[in-house]
């Protein structure tokens, strides 16, 4: 088990921060650690039939464009679904009148402390899309069938898209744990 010596922010940034200090570990060594502080997020798996609206989008951290589930991040006190409902609307237009937690999980726990939060979203109704203006986003409707052999060939790439694929495939089948 480790435990803080020292710890302070080094750098404050509009998403996220990095901390970093010094740790005791179990026999009494001394190491350093640094680590991201972010304020966690949602996506959502929206599913129209049996299609999914999956969004394209452009990012610059590996510099091309990606097939994701829509998403954001959560705002100070926000919860989750309200998150969620909030992105949905966003991002791609339509509002869920049932949205079902499918999974939650910390991203990178080895560098970041950042927890997602996957929903399903059912029972869609169009509204109007209120996207922030730098979001650059395509909607890329999939048939079900085309997941499961996109997921099959490890074609998607994004970590909360496959996770939450492989659990909105997992409701559909009901194999998923309640």
């Amino acid at each position: 088990m480790e435990k803080w010596i020292t710890k302070q922010e080094i750098h404050k940034g509009k998403i996220f921060s990095l901390w970093g200090g010094s740790v005791e570990l179990d026999n009494g060594d001394k190491a350093v650690r640094e680590y991201v502080r972010h304020p966690g997020g949602v996506a959502v798996v929206p599913v129209v039939g049996n299609d999914v609206i999956l969004i394209r989008q452009f990012r610059i951290t590996i510099e091309r464009e990606l097939v994701e589930l829509p998403a954001g991040l959560l705002e100070p006190g926000e919860e989750p679904i309200v998150c969620a409902a909030r992105e949905l609307e966003e991002e791609i237009g339509y509002r869920a009148r049932q949205l079902i937690p499918l999974a939650s999980y910390f991203s990178s726990v080895g560098f970041a402390d950042e927890r997602m939060h996957i929903f399903l979203a059912l029972d869609l109704e169009k509204t109007a899309l209120n996207r922030q203006a730098e979001e650059r986003i395509h909607e890329v409707m999939m048939h079900v069938e085309d997941i499961r052999k996109k997921l099959a060939a490890q074609e998607f790439e994004d970590s909360k898209t496959i996770i939450g694929l492989r659990e909105y495939l997992a409701y559909l089948d009901g194999t998923r744990e309640e």
